[in-house]
């Protein structure tokens, strides 16, 4: 089996201390299954995990993607975010941002993946916005 991949890069066996859960009251509570890192990013445990298959060097290889991390959306990703056409557009390219994924091979994951990890990925992302804002107008 594969080493689980996040963001697109495989990940060792053991988490760092660094990157341990952590608690503060001023922040918002987040869905099942996602937890505050000690950077502030949001790690995301998938339900269903995706399997994402890529080509090196001609080789076909294929990774699970299990665990999916958020940060703090940026100004461009903001304004990629606001000038997506449509609400599914809207918070894909949130996701994409949040995420830090571009390309076909986001679009694969994230088309691919479950709505039910989908949507909880959407809500911890619009966590980072002000009050929980949506993404809609």
């Amino acid at each position: 089996m594969n080493a689980p991949v996040v963001n697109g890069a495989t990940t060792p066996a053991t988490t760092p201390a660094t990157s341990a859960p952590v608690v503060r009251p001023d922040r918002p509570k987040l869905p099942e299954g996602a937890e505050y890192q000690a950077d502030g990013s949001v790690k995301v445990t998938l339900l269903y995990p995706v399997e994402q298959k890529s080509s090196v060097n001609g080789t076909v290889q294929t990774d699970l993607v299990s665990t999916i991390v958020l940060n703090r959306l940026k100004g461009r990703g903001i304004t990629e975010m606001l000038n997506a056409e449509g609400e599914g557009n809207r918070i894909l390219a949130m996701l994409e941002a949040s995420a830090g994924m571009t390309g076909p091979k986001a679009d694969a994951l994230l088309g691919e993946m479950d709505g039910e990890d989908f949507l909880t990925l959407s809500q911890v992302a619009s966590t980072f916005l002000k009050s929980g804002a949506k993404t809609g107008r």
